[in-house]
């Protein structure tokens, strides 16, 4: 993450822009590919910062390092396929995760600048591609987050803040479900 701050933090341009050149050491570096193959909003912030270089670097093929940070998948036949993925800790810096903690709370509260994959992956701005809504959203609060108007949240609000409407959730994860289905039965 981006570090430990206490409950009395109120986060600054100065910190935005401390956070895009941590998220841009990782999505310039080899690791920055897996970022792109994650599709959603982590493509998104890859591709603010990189523009096309991104692109470029994803189609480069698997970074050297593919077997310490990688996903796999395992054909009913033949030897598996690894790409890379990314890692707990570096999702946390490219969504602008911080640690807050305060004198009655141990355990630390954690707020970001853009919502984390997981919670991403269950908002209703997720229909599997990057759609003309997600696209006004994510302008809308970079424009905000420059203005000095958005600052990071917690997970309870993200989750009210990227609902909108439920039904693309269940569609998203009942076709994910029969692609899975589809992909065991024929690899």
């Amino acid at each position: 993450c981006l570090g430990w701050r206490l409950g009395s933090f109120q986060p600054t341009g100065w910190d935005y822009r401390q956070y895009e050149m941590r998220a841009y050491e990782i999505f310039a570096s080899p690791r920055g590919r897996a970022a792109i193959l994650c599709g959603g909003l982590v493509w998104r912030l890859a591709m603010e910062l990189l523009g096309n270089e991104g692109l470029r670097q994803a189609a480069q093929g698997p970074s050297v390092g593919i077997f310490e940070h990688c996903y796999k998948v395992q054909p009913r036949h033949g030897p598996p396929y690894f790409n890379d993925a990314l890692t707990p800790e570096e999702e946390y810096i490219i969504c602008g995760t911080y640690k807050v903690v305060d004198r009655h709370n141990r355990q630390p509260n954690l707020i970001s600048w853009w919502p984390r994959p997981s919670q991403w992956k269950s908002s209703g701005l997720n229909l599997g591609h990057w759609t003309v809504l997600a696209e006004e959203w994510f302008v809308g609060r970079l424009r905000r987050i420059h203005k000095g108007e958005a600052l990071p949240l917690n997970g309870k609000d993200w989750k009210s803040h990227i609902r909108f409407h439920s039904g693309g959730v269940k569609l998203v994860f009942a076709i994910q479900e029969e692609s899975a289905h589809f992909l065991s039965d024929t690899l």
